[in-house]
């Protein structure tokens, strides 16, 4: 989404660039007589439990240099979930810093519109879908608005931060703008996760991220996606969702978040944001280059 916050929501914030220490949990085994646990409640577990004979369990890939890289370049939010081990791996204070969503956040409103179909809440016809794939495949901003005020406004937001427990998370502060959302990239990470995990019924879930495998290359508003996770390697079978926007809270945010890799393994999410002199193509190549650091050091 370019354009909607230029115009209704600028505010000033300094650009922070800092490069923290990378930390990763490695999995946790499941808990006796108890439900599985959040992943929040797993890094929370896990405090208690790393110690000498965590040191052989590896992360799911070494961001040191995107970490590096992406310090240099403006604020910048990186984290990594290898969910065949369990071990989640990110670039420390930048995966919990709070930007605006821009576009990522049709994800967690298609989400929330497919669970409440699933649970009989509402029922969903054949244009609320057309509406839906607009929005996602081609990031369509007319389609998320309809489909946001059809479907309860700013509740559709706070009921998927909520379900999926996404507290570091903000709802937008005038509810007209959906796209001012606040998600930190640790955030985004567990909502994919959550939903991997069943949130959604399988059918749903599959079209859902076969929705997102099925990315434009132009945006409805003509803005390129193949950048960041989008346009790399096709057998990692990405689905993705891409975000862009300016100038909330005086910044440019330009974000790439995908599930991909064999039976969905990796769940990657890359947030950004630098001042607004900067142009476009800053946080395209930003994004970029991170991914290719990332993706290059996979486990496959």
């Amino acid at each position: 989404m370019r354009g909607r916050a230029t115009a209704q929501a600028l505010c000033a914030l300094g650009l922070v660039a800092s490069l923290a220490v990378p930390i990763w949990t490695p999995a946790l085994p499941p808990l006796a007589g108890a439900e599985a646990t959040s992943r929040s409640d797993a890094l929370r577990l896990t405090e208690d439990v790393v110690g000498a004979d965590s040191a052989d369990i590896e992360p799911p890939v070494n961001i040191d240099a995107a970490s590096v890289y992406a310090a240099g370049r403006g604020t910048a939010g990186v984290a990594v979930l290898d969910r065949q081990t369990g071990s989640y791996v990110d670039n420390g204070a930048g995966a919990h810093t709070a930007m605006g969503s821009a576009s990522v956040i049709k994800v967690l409103m298609a989400e929330e519109i497919l669970h409440r179909a699933a649970v009989g809440q509402v029922q969903l016809a054949a244009t609320d879908y057309m509406r839906m794939e607009t929005m996602l495949v081609d990031s369509d901003d007319l389609a998320a608005s309809s489909l946001y005020n059809q479907f309860g406004g700013v509740t559709l937001i706070t009921a998927a931060l909520t379900r999926h427990e996404l507290t570091e998370s903000a709802a937008p502060i005038d509810p007209q703008y959906w796209g001012n959302t606040k998600i930190t990239a640790s955030d985004v990470v567990a909502f994919y996760d959550s939903v991997l995990d069943g949130s959604l019924p399988a059918p749903s879930r599959e079209y859902l991220f076969g929705l997102l495998r099925r990315l434009a290359p132009i945006a409805s508003d003509g803005f390129g996606q193949l950048f960041g996770l989008a346009g790399g390697d096709p057998t990692l079978n990405a689905a993705v969702k891409q975000g862009w926007m300016c100038c909330l809270d005086g910044v440019r945010s330009v974000h790439s978040t995908a599930v991909l890799g064999e039976q969905d393994r990796y769940v990657v999410v890359i947030l950004t944001q630098y001042p607004p002199s900067l142009p476009w193509e800053h946080g395209l190549a930003t994004t970029t280059e991170v991914a290719r650091l990332v993706l290059g050091g996979l486990h496959r």
